[in-house]
């Protein structure tokens, strides 16, 4: 077998569950490892990075929000203060009343209803802004007295409540909504008592399990509620019930808030112990026997409620964000293409939020804005490759900053180290001995970047590789990567540093059986 051909080197993912040597090499390479890559339209490809956009913060992010009102502004939420920013204008909105008082541990979470952002902590009373920077932010308009959430959501022209607190006691099974409100207005009303109302509030029907309702997201002329290990679906009836409920899945729920991503599927849910798709009538799982047991063994067990979910419509993914082991803030992301149905991993900055959302592009990514450098920074100048109807990806970050996901090569400056690995190579023999003389990878990258390729060894499986020292292959000028490198079973590897985009689909090992044993 002197020239082994992988093809389809793009098409399956990571695998970081199955055994190495399990996983399969044909049609389409499984890889066992990997890192700031991600699997696109049969190639792996290099992650863009992000830049620091609109300047510093006026407070530590602990939310990022969008509206289009009067005006298109990214917010976000601190723990004491909500500020508006357009272009590096930072504009403090915060309640006339005064400061916030939520925790790091309360989460902010909102949504719009006519273009009026509703934002909530669950401590505090829930708020509203109008989109206009010279009237800040306050208490939601007919908001019940003495009532708490602990998450606010819209879904048609109701606002949804979800695990209410009620004169000091918690009901967590709890939901309430609203009338539904007039175009342009806020409800008028959330008086459930009321027979003239189309408010409501229930909990009994919810109780059937005990966990705690924990989100809830609308999916196409349903509401999603998620409980802690539960999930319900929430339907307008009219009459006099205005909603019926029922259970969709009573062992799968959503680990936390913002843990349910919208994609053009369904949901996509980060659950406890599992990712599932829920499309209305049950869920089901998208990474047994791939990368769950891998995130499950990676999360951090004190702070994974931490975690959240966001979807990335214009890469086809939903990026599933937690801290790793002994972090306190998501510091990776899994990243699941719902196009390819592939995954992915990608270093991310201590992030306490991220959202997707409509911005303007003067407002995000100007020359003085960006952090990269002239060489790092992608796309074309003066060519904005996002429409200004295209959701684009923002993050905060508890470093202090917000960011702009997929708009360079580098981490808001410093150099990405993006590798693929794949290992446990026995070609069919286990019991031969194999050399490598030589690795020809096809990269679709500028002329002259630089790849490092690796060729490891093992006698067995449970062995540590051997790794041969880096190759460097570079685009344009090399034809192949000369190796001299035995074993009874191979690994190779592809690394760049601080180098610009690259796409690899096919590549190949010149591979000779030298013994037995």
């Amino acid at each position: 077998m002197p020239i082994v051909k992988f093809t389809n080197a793009g098409v399956a993912g990571l695998n970081l569950d199955v055994e190495p040597n399990d996983l399969a090499i044909s049609p389409a390479v499984e890889w066992s490892g990997g890192g700031n890559v991600r699997f696109n339209d049969g190639y792996t490809e290099k992650f863009l990075g992000h830049s620091a956009v609109n300047g510093t913060p006026g407070v530590t992010p602990y939310g990022i929000f969008f509206t289009n009102n009067a005006a298109r502004y990214e917010v976000y939420t601190g723990l004491t203060k909500i500020y508006a920013v357009t272009g590096s204008t930072h504009t403090d909105i915060t309640r006339a009343l005064g400061n916030y008082t939520g925790t790091s541990s309360d989460k902010w979470n909102g949504s719009t209803l006519a273009g009026t952002l509703i934002l909530n902590n669950g401590v505090d009373d829930p708020q509203f802004w109008a989109g206009v920077l010279a009237t800040p932010c306050a208490k939601l308009t007919n908001w019940p007295a003495n009532t708490k959430a602990k998450v606010i959501r819209t879904f048609d022209n109701f606002i949804i409540a979800l695990n209410i607190t009620e004169s000091g006691t918690n009901y967590p099974s709890m939901v309430r909504w609203s009338t539904p409100a007039d175009p342009g207005t806020l409800p008028a009303s959330w008086d459930y008592t009321l027979a003239t109302n189309d408010s409501g509030r229930v909990e009994g029907v919810l109780s059937s399990t005990s966990d705690k309702i924990v989100d809830g997201l609308a999916l196409g002329n349903t509401f999603m509620i998620y409980k802690e290990n539960s999930t319900y679906s929430m339907q307008y009836v009219g009459g006099t019930d205005i909603f019926r409920f029922a259970a969709v899945s009573k062992t799968s729920g959503a680990l936390g808030i913002d843990c349910a991503a919208s994609f053009p599927g369904g949901h996509a849910v980060l659950a406890d112990g599992d990712i599932v798709i829920n499309q209305g009538g049950s869920t089901q799982s998208i990474i047994d026997r791939r990368m769950r047991r891998w995130l499950f063994n990676n999360i951090d067990s004190d702070n994974r409620q931490r975690s959240f979910a966001v979807t990335n419509l214009r890469r086809n993914e939903v990026w599933f964000c937690f801290p790793q082991l002994g972090q306190t803030w998501p510091d990776k992301a899994l990243i699941w293409n719902y196009k390819d149905n592939t995954w992915g991993v990608r270093d991310i900055p201590n992030l306490t939020h991220a959202n997707a959302g409509v911005i303007a592009a003067s407002s995000s990514d100007t020359w003085d804005s960006r952090t990269d450098t002239w060489e790092e920074a992608d796309g074309v100048w003066a060519v904005d490759e996002y429409s200004q109807a295209t959701p684009r990806v923002m993050m905060a970050s508890s470093d202090g900053g917000l960011f702009l996901a997929d708009i360079s090569r580098s981490f808001n400056g410093s150099p990405m180290t993006s590798y693929i690995e794949r290992t446990g190579l026995d070609f069919g023999a286990p019991e031969a001995r194999k050399l490598c003389k030589g690795v020809r990878p096809r990269f679709d990258a500028a002329e002259g970047t630089v790849i490092r390729v690796y060729v490891g060894s093992q006698s067995d499986l449970d062995g540590a590789i051997t790794w041969s020292p880096a190759v460097n292959f570079t685009v344009g000028t090399s034809l192949k990567a000369d190796f001299f490198v035995s074993g009874r079973y191979l690994a190779i590897k592809f690394e760049s540093v601080a180098q610009g985009a690259w796409r690899l689909k096919t590549f190949d090992m010149d591979i000779e059986m030298v013994g037995y044993y």
